[in-house]
C-alpha cells in the first residue's frame, strides 16, 4: 500500500511557518532506538540540517513545546514505550495544526489501519523501516519542497489585489 503525502490539510495560510532559507533546515527525530537516532543525527548533519534527537514521545512533545514552529519536520517513530507515534501526533496537532510529520516505521501491514487514521489527521508521509539514507533524504526533501511551494501558495493567494 502507498502513502501520499497529504499536504493540504499540513499546508496553511500562515507563511511565516514556511522553511525559513536564511537558516538551516531542522528536523526533530523522535525514536526509542539509539542506533537510530544516532544514524538519523549523522546522516541529516552530513546533509546540511539541523537536527534533535530524543528517546520518546513525551521527550518530542517537551522539545516541541519550546519551539512549535521551530521544525522544518518531525520525523516520527510509531513503534515506542509509554506513548506511541500514534498518539505523539495527535498531541504535535493539537499544539500546531500546520506541524509537518513523517512517519517511521517497520510494521506497515499490522499497523495499517493507525496509518490511515494518521494520514487522514494531516501526516505529510509514511516511509518502511529499514531505509535507506538516500531514500529517507530524498522523501524529506520531497516533503519540505511541496510544504514550502504549498504554503507559498497559500501566501500568494492572500496577497491584496
Amino acid at each position: 500500500m502507498s502513502y501520499q503525502a497529504n499536504l493540504d490539510s499540513t499546508a496553511t495560510s500562515n507563511p511565516s511557518a514556511s522553511v525559513a532559507t536564511c537558516r538551516p533546515r531542522r528536523i526533530l527525530v523522535v525514536d526509542d532506538e539509539p542506533a537510530a537516532r544516532f544514524l538519523s543525527q549523522r546522516l541529516f548533519s552530513e546533509a546540511g540540517f539541523e537536527v534533535v534527537t530524543v528517546q520518546s514521545g513525551f521527550d518530542c512533545l517537551t522539545e516541541f513545546r519550546k519551539q512549535p514552529s521551530g521544525f522544518d519536520l518531525i520525523l516520527l517513530d510509531l513503534s515506542m514505550p509509554f506513548m506511541d507515534g500514534e498518539e505523539t501526533f495527535r498531541r504535535l496537532r493539537r499544539m500546531n495544526p500546520t506541524v509537518v510529520v513523517l512517519l517511521s516505521t517497520g510494521f506497515l501491514g499490522q499497523a495499517q489501519n493507525r496509518i490511515e487514521r494518521m494520514m487522514a489527521g494531516g501526516m505529510a508521509g509514511v516511509i518502511r523501516k529499514p531505509h535507506r539514507p538516500d531514500e529517507l533524504l530524498a522523501q524529506i526533501n520531497s516533503i519540505l519542497e511541496r510544504v514550502k511551494i504549498s504554503r507559498a501558495g497559500c501566501a500568494f493567494a492572500q496577497l491584496p489585489g
